[in-house]
């Protein structure tokens, strides 16, 4: 046998050998590539997908610091049905205990808070038209801040006062205080709310609807005998909650009825007409009832109303958010709420 002949076996077992290695360091390297890729995606993915899964644990920061944890979307803070008849009195009492209190709970000048121990799952703004119901004022401001508070709410609460001796017009209000909230913060919803309107039981969620299902919250109601109330009798007046994109879509409340009524029935057929979907609350009816704080019915009514009514259709996309002026007199930011005063004079001009 000569030397090739002797060589040739360990020649192919080298040449083999060197085949593997080959295969092997290849299949290394794609192991890498992979787990960097992996790496990379998971580090990329949005926060939000990331925690939705289990709201409970902790997310990470882009720059590597531990974010709050998402807030449940039932608050373990809530307490359950309150007796306002028991309530109202207290509030009324303007003690400093009572002020520490509102204080101490982390309020922001401008009536703004937000949990210190989660991250709220959205932000609120709450518009509230008002006129000459001081008393009203009080006892609303005290309730509904911890009331929010409780529901781990992160909100701001816009008093939106009309001055002059014009009738009180709601509608041009209401679109006031989106824009200005919306000049001020970014929020992803918002709730119309009456002054005179209280919810008794925490566990009536104020949070955001889904978009193109504006929620219809108050419709058990103490002066109903807390029966709900169809859609087709009630809708708009007391509490509303509904998404910003939804609120432009709709061009806003009317600005032609001077008086009260039927701007929140003109303000259901708007949203209908762009096939939303009215939603109300799937909580438990205990659980959704209001009280009505009492005062003197509004003398100035409309008796043009119900034709400006029958002839809204007409207005849809003229008459809103579209043609809306005003004379911005004041804006404060107070301890218990951002107070914008207006006057409504330039609106005239527009009927």
């Amino acid at each position: 046998m000569d030397e090739m002949t002797r060589k040739r076996p360990r020649l192919v077992f080298f040449h083999r050998l060197v085949t593997v290695s080959k295969t092997t360091a290849i299949l290394v390297i794609l192991f890498i590539l992979f787990s960097i890729f992996l790496i990379l995606l998971i580090h990329n993915l949005p926060i939000s997908k990331v925690s939705s899964s289990n709201p409970s644990r902790y997310h990470w920061k882009r720059d590597g610091r531990r974010a709050l944890p998402l807030c449940p979307l039932v608050s373990p803070l809530s307490v359950g049905w309150l007796d306002l008849s028991a309530e109202i009195p207290a509030l009324l009492d303007d003690s400093a205990a009572l002020r520490d209190t509102t204080t101490n709970a982390g309020l922001k000048e401008g009536g703004s808070y937000q949990p210190k121990d989660c991250q709220a799952r959205s932000q609120i703004a709450l518009i509230v038209p008002y006129r000459n119901r001081e008393e009203q004022l009080t006892v609303f401001l005290r309730y509904m801040h911890p009331f929010l508070q409780r529901q781990q709410r992160h909100y701001t609460i816009f008093i939106v006062e009309q001055t002059g001796d014009l009738p009180f017009n709601r509608g041009i209000l209401l679109n006031i205080g989106f824009l200005e909230a919306k000049r001020r913060e970014e929020f992803q919803c918002f709730i119309f709310h009456d002054v005179d309107i209280l919810p008794e039981d925490d566990r009536n969620l104020y949070s955001c609807p889904d978009s193109g299902r504006p929620l219809h919250m108050s419709f058990v109601i103490d002066i109903h005998d807390y029966k709900p109330v169809s859609l087709m009798f009630l809708f708009g007046g007391g509490v509303i909650a509904i998404s910003e994109l939804d609120f432009i879509r709709a061009n806003g409340y009317s600005n032609v009825f001077w008086g009260p009524g039927l701007e929140d029935d003109d303000f259901y057929r708007r949203i209908r007409r762009l096939n939303m979907t009215v939603v109300r609350p799937q909580s438990p009816v205990d659980h959704l009832r209001y009280r009505t704080l009492y005062h003197d019915a509004d003398a100035d009514v409309d008796p043009q109303r119900q034709t400006l009514f029958d002839e809204g259709y007409l207005r849809f996309e003229s008459d809103g958010l579209a043609n809306l002026r005003y004379r911005l007199v004041d804006l404060q930011m107070k301890r218990l709420y951002t107070h914008i005063v207006i006057d409504p004079t330039l609106a005239l001009s527009n009927d």
